[in-house]
């Protein structure tokens, strides 16, 4: 009769055991025995790790970056000034009139009365300053500031569904981390179950051999029996006690708290579900939605690209400001000073750009391409998804139905042989066996209720349920 490998059973159901510890605590005092179910759980994990933290702060920095896009709409204010020292070069000159303004002089250039016959040399004792400020409005940018803020907000969209997924995973993982705790404490009873049998049956068999109504190998094959279970309770007993350590590591529950868990296998339930209705849940999945802002992300991306390559225009003014000062004394009296606000109109045309531009907007071009492709092909992939983990949902259901009717069987076979060893008409081996077979039985069904769990929650996921 083929035994289940307790090894193997770990293994499985430890594959996917993540030890990302948490920051926040949300134990109580040690020796209070808190109680939680599988739901509040879940929402610890949600509130605690680490990975929907992080997802928090992606989102909050798409958000900052896409306010930062919407200032771009604003007027650009810009400051510059410094200080001149000139002839550098040479002994260059000022020429300027005593009595008169300069900016007279840019006024009425042709007026003869405003002839400059003076001027003073630019040596070492001579400074100057000046001063600016421009604020600017573009007014035609080739589309590149508003597609810029779309493609922001598609950023902001995106880091919404990002998080929606990855809290859909952290819950997922709770569930999965609760049921397989769940697991290993039937698994730990049944073996206290099948233990206190081998011991009833280990001393009948020490009082049957001392009356001489065994044999010695019968006793050696209940003994042997006996130890083989002990140690698997040892073994389901360690590894439990792991399960538990990353169970309150993942929800950030305190090391110390002792837990007992609220919910067992309850709540199996018959999938209910109308495949026609698929098509029609598959924008509730955050994959489809990144798929979507994919696609419309290359768009906006490739507008962006195009207007980068068109002429731009903006509207703007200007306040100007030039002194000069000699011996520690400035010369307004002399008139070497000029201020003027001006206005101005500037016209972009990036012509040496055009030269690469066209490889670049084909680049963009096949980008965005690919992206509409891209979830044409990827949306049948997500159809195909949800269809075929409901097949696994309806078979994990089919599974526990056989795995009942198995236990059944191998309760009444356990019975049968129970009776037959008793009036002397099967050896002890046999009745082992039968035992092991409904050990095996029970096991098998509580594995398959796990599944269940495991199935359900992937099914739901995959549905689009908002968690």
């Amino acid at each position: 009769m083929r035994k289940i490998s307790l090894a193997l059973l770990l293994a499985v159901l430890f594959q996917s055991v993540n030890m990302k510890a948490q920051s926040v605590s949300g134990g109580t005092d040690e020796g209070t025995v808190r109680r939680i179910s599988v739901h509040e759980y879940r929402l610890l994990a949600l509130a605690n790790n680490l990975s929907v933290r992080g997802a928090q702060f992606d989102l909050e920095k798409s958000k900052h970056l896409h306010s930062f896009a919407f200032t771009k709409f604003f007027p650009q204010v810009k400051a510059l000034g410094g200080f001149l020292k000139p002839g550098l070069l040479g002994n260059g000159e000022l020429s300027m009139q005593a009595d008169i303004d300069m900016t007279r002089i840019f006024r009425n250039p042709e007026n003869a009365n405003l002839a400059l016959d003076g001027t003073i040399d630019f040596t070492d004792s001579v400074r100057g300053m000046f001063g600016a400020v421009t604020i600017t409005q573009p007014v035609f940018a080739g589309g590149r500031i508003v597609n810029s803020y779309r493609l922001a907000g598609k950023g902001v969209a995106a880091s919404s569904f990002q998080l929606q997924m990855t809290r859909n995973n952290v819950y997922a993982e709770a569930e999965s981390k609760y049921y397989q705790l769940v697991l290993l404490s039937e698994l730990i009873e049944t073996l206290e179950l099948y233990l206190g049998t081998l011991d009833a049956l280990r001393n009948q068999v020490s009082e049957a051999l001392s009356r001489g109504a065994a044999s010695r190998s019968d006793f050696l094959r209940v003994k042997l029996k006996h130890e083989e279970v002990s140690i698997q309770q040892e073994q389901a007993k360690a590894m439990f006690l792991i399960a538990e350590r990353d169970f309150k590591l993942f929800a950030g529950l305190s090391a110390d708290s002792v837990l007992e868990l609220g919910d067992g296998f309850d709540g199996i339930v018959e999938p209910d579900f109308d495949p026609v209705s698929f098509p029609s849940r598959l924008a509730e999945r955050p994959e489809y939605q990144l798929l979507t802002i994919q696609r419309d992300a290359a768009r906006l991306q490739e507008a962006v690209t195009i207007g980068s390559y068109m002429p731009s225009m903006e509207i703007g003014a200007a306040v100007t400001g030039l002194e000069f000062w000699m011996n520690g004394k400035t010369l307004k009296d002399l008139h070497a000073s000029y201020y003027d606000v001006s206005g101005f109109i500037m016209l972009n045309i990036p012509v040496s750009d055009w030269w690469g531009g066209y490889h670049k907007i084909k680049e963009a071009s096949y980008s965005s391409q690919n992206a509409a492709a891209q979830l044409e092909t990827d949306t049948n992939y997500l159809l195909l998804d949800m269809q075929n983990k409901y097949v696994s949902y309806q078979t994990a259901f089919r599974q526990i139905k056989l795995a009942e009717t198995g236990l059944e069987y191998a309760e009444q076979n356990r019975s049968e042989y129970s009776d037959r060893y008793r009036a002397g008409l099967s050896v002890l081996g046999d009745y082992i066996e039968a035992l092991a077979f409904e050990h095996e039985s029970r096991t098998k069904l509580n594995q398959a209720k796990a599944s269940y769990f495991s199935a359900q929650n992937a099914f739901m996921s995959a549905l689009g349920e908002h968690r």
